[in-house]
């Protein structure tokens, strides 16, 4: 007889690992409680406009390693992207790449200030840096550091001060401060893509999930973790294993407390353009004390035909379980109840992990290497 897994939710990591366990001949039943699959990757529409919540540009880092780019590209054929985006610092009245580029400091009008700084950097010996703004300070000084990253990343976070960050080991973005191409446009070993189909990653959901039993509108009412299963409409499910990928207060019916996340409200905006960025550019940042963080045009991703456009603006609120915090305190907290999961209950993805550092690829890579435990 086949083992049976429950999977807990149905976004990009319920849908993935639900599919590499009924590859290995598992009975999968996959449990989600919206009326679709994909999570923050689903394609809605607006005015005819495709888009999803939140700009969903597949990167996949070292692809020859890890395959995750020819794995989705198997689901959802995905055309080679180039990536820019914009910061705007209302300050200086100007928009300048991002990642900070070393090429935009003689157009800032407190240039001499910013290069003195930087090399006052270089002279100073380096030392672990303990929170988030202690890394930006040690790697762009404090000019480049308030335009750029202090108010941004407090809105962001809705936090007072940017000391209470305690995770940063993915803020650069490659680059703290950057020289050479504009354009994040990586090798081959390094690429990023969007599916072509106009409803993008829809039928990598649909696909990856043929072979499982999918069931929507269906959050567990209760959790017996101990025995795997799930009530589900007034009926018991039960798994040899059970898979989460939603948040672990939920599944642990808040035994040591709620944990707590940044979510966003989505503003929809049509405009009678056909295009508004510059060529290339996908999204703006807006780093000042505008209570929005990102601006995206969807058709610099979608490649959407239509005389108007569409821009999303993205303010950050309690609206949603979108961002797990990268502080300290409800960090050990997630881990708190991760240590406390039974046997055979297993937790993934970046609402299940509590861990905001995990883009599509990671999600992926994630599973992949799930599997391979399993099988150990």
């Amino acid at each position: 007889m086949a083992k049976s897994a429950i999977v807990i939710g149905g976004g990009v990591a319920g849908i993935t690992i639900s599919h590499l366990l009924s590859e290995k001949g598992w009975d999968v039943t996959l449990l989600e409680k919206n009326g679709h699959l994909g999570g923050g990757f689903k394609t809605f529409y607006y005015g005819g406009h495709p888009y999803t919540y939140g700009p969903r540009p597949l990167i996949s880092r070292n692809e020859s390693e890890t395959g995750v780019f020819e794995f989705v590209n198997k689901f959802t054929p995905l055309r080679k992207l180039d990536h820019n985006l914009l910061t705007y610092v209302e300050h200086d009245g100007q928009f300048y790449s991002y990642p900070i580029h070393e090429d935009d400091i003689p157009r800032m009008p407190d240039a001499d200030k910013i290069y003195a700084e930087l090399e006052e950097i270089e002279n100073i010996p380096q030392r672990k840096p303990e929170n988030f703004e202690e890394y930006w300070l040690g790697k762009v000084g404090p000019s480049l550091y308030e335009k750029f990253i202090n108010t941004y990343s407090k809105k962001m976070w809705q936090v007072s001060s940017n000391k209470e960050i305690t995770d940063f080991a993915w803020s650069p973005k490659g680059a703290a401060l950057k020289s050479g191409p504009r354009s994040v446009s990586f090798s081959n070993e390094n690429i990023i893509g969007y599916p072509y189909a106009h409803d993008g990653y829809d039928a990598y959901f649909e696909k990856a999930t043929q072979d499982v039993k999918v069931r929507l509108n269906s959050a567990p009412d209760k959790y017996d973790l101990d025995k795997k299963r799930v009530l589900v409409n007034n009926e018991w499910i039960s798994g040899d294993i059970i898979v989460n990928t939603i948040s672990l207060d939920v599944i642990m019916n808040n035994a040591f407390g709620k944990l707590p996340y940044v979510g966003r409200d989505f503003i929809k905006l049509v405009l009678p353009a056909e295009e508004i960025l510059p060529e290339g550019v996908q999204f703006i940042h807006y780093s000042g004390d505008e209570i929005y963080t990102r601006v995206v045009e969807y058709k610099k991703l979608t490649f959407h035909k239509s005389p108007t456009t569409l821009l999303v603006i993205e303010i950050p609120s309690s609206n949603g379980k979108l961002y797990p915090l990268p502080v300290a305190e409800p960090q050990a907290l997630a881990q708190r109840y991760k240590n406390a999961l039974p046997k055979d209950v297993y937790t993934i993805g970046r609402i299940g992990s509590y861990i905001y550092n995990i883009d599509f690829d990671g999600l992926i890579i994630q599973c992949f290497n799930f599997m391979k435990q399993l099988d150990e």
